[in-house]
């Protein structure tokens, strides 16, 4: 088998609609709300229930720890569309980022729709009284946590 073959056999991304027959049942699923400056990370309980914010990371050399000491089984990215449901700029940078992840780490990467994600996550903090300078240093790590959840949810 050709070197060409053996990375194509690794590469595992998936659209979560199409992909939700092989989602694992169980285990730790790692969410990420990419964006260019900031990586927010959010990770689910082991039973797959429930999404909480994790941290932000800045180059994806950082989930390198991250990944075997979480012992993550999966990852589902959010993916940008837009309001009629077409992929802009930013979602080709997001399919750019998820096919390193799913090379990188061997790991099935799952996208899913993310419009509005950053918005509620704002709503939240905001309601919890926390100032704007505040909310910019967790924002991500929220916005990752709706994503994930998302996800979750969709498998019940």
């Amino acid at each position: 088998m050709s070197n060409t073959s053996e990375k194509q056999t690794k590469k595992q991304v998936f659209l979560f609609s199409e992909g939700k027959n092989i989602f694992p049942k169980t285990g730790i699923i790692l969410g990420i709300d990419y964006g260019m400056k900031r990586i927010g990370l959010a990770l689910s309980d082991k039973s797959g229930q429930v999404a909480e914010p994790f941290k932000i990371i800045h180059q994806l050399k950082e989930l390198d720890d991250i990944i075997p000491a979480k012992e993550v089984k999966a990852i589902v990215i959010g993916l940008p569309l837009q309001t009629d449901n077409q992929e802009g700029e930013i979602a080709h940078h997001v399919r750019l980022f998820s096919d390193r992840v799913s090379e990188k780490y061997n790991l099935p990467v799952f996208l899913i729709d993310e419009r509005y994600t950053s918005k509620f996550a704002t709503e939240y903090l905001t309601g919890r009284c926390m100032r704007e300078s505040k909310q910019k240093k967790v924002l991500d790590a929220y916005a990752a946590a709706r994503i994930l959840q998302k996800a979750l949810d969709e498998l019940k």
